[in-house]
């Protein structure tokens, strides 16, 4: 039993000093889709070791002396694309809408559908005096908000009628109209400036909103906004995707050339 162990001490001293037979490693890259990586480019990185691609996908062929040194190569490549790449990712204070046009919690239904209208917007942040986020405000709630206020004019009017044929005294006029703080969406979700594309993405996708205020690192101070449709354009899906609208979603004017260019090939269409 000993004699056998010194042999085999000394094969492991024979060859540990043998030189390693040289070897390569080939090495695949691929950007995930949907994670915010747009200055990784792995065509540049894979240059080294005379291997090329797409900047979203690429591979090289690394020769090796032994094949102990695939590990300090793999880590190598991944400390360039961590300091080269991933620490520039965009954040939203980059390609957030700003400034943005907010709504008051005292504001009646007439006033914030005025905003909407005059301004085009799908949505609006609600905001107190010191312009901390408090709430949010789309058009679904300005149109619920509007079928109640109808409600009640209708029925203030059946009121007055009734009063005036039975010959009594009329109710009491009083405003029918309601502040938005009553209607609003409540604790809405924010995001910071700081944050990358890819932690607003997930936030808009869990919450599954079209839009979301942007506050100051720390705070809840109103300095923008962000909706699916920057995304899209930061992610250059829709490399001509363009409104002039300051708020939130293309303007009805922007979609007319679309709908008349759709009247014209209508004729064409099969039955």
């Amino acid at each position: 039993m000993e004699e056998q162990r010194k042999w085999d001490a000394l094969r492991d001293q024979i060859e540990g000093k043998l030189p390693g037979a040289p070897s390569t490693m080939t090495i695949i890259g691929r950007v995930k889709a949907g994670v915010n990586v747009r200055n990784v480019n792995l065509n540049d990185l894979f240059q080294q070791f005379n291997g090329g691609g797409h900047p979203k996908a690429a591979s090289c062929t690394a020769k090796l002396e032994d094949e102990s040194e695939a590990k300090k190569v793999l880590q190598g490549l991944v400390d360039e694309l961590i300091d080269a790449s991933l620490e520039q990712q965009l954040t939203v204070g980059d390609f957030m809408q700003s400034p943005v046009l907010s709504a008051k919690p005292t504001m009646t239904e007439k006033q914030v559908e005025d905003l909407f209208i005059r301004y085009d917007v799908r949505a609006l942040p609600v905001v107190d005096d010191d312009n901390q986020v408090i709430g949010l405000v789309s058009y679904k709630e300005v149109a619920a908000a509007k079928m109640r206020l109808t409600n009640k004019q209708e029925k203030r009017m059946r009121q007055v009628e009734k009063a005036a044929a039975q010959g009594k005294e009329l109710p009491k006029a009083r405003p029918l109209e309601s502040a938005l703080k009553g209607w609003m969406k409540q604790h809405v979700q924010t995001v910071q400036a700081s944050h990358t594309m890819a932690e607003v993405e997930n936030v808009l996708l869990e919450a599954d909103v079209g839009c979301i205020p942007v506050v100051a690192d720390n705070t809840k101070q109103l300095i923008g906004m962000v909706t699916r449709t920057d995304l899209l354009r930061q992610h250059r899906y829709y490399s001509s995707l363009h409104y002039h609208n300051k708020g939130f979603s293309d303007s009805i004017a922007a979609r007319k050339p679309i709908i008349e260019l759709r009247k014209r090939l209508k004729k064409f269409d099969i039955e």
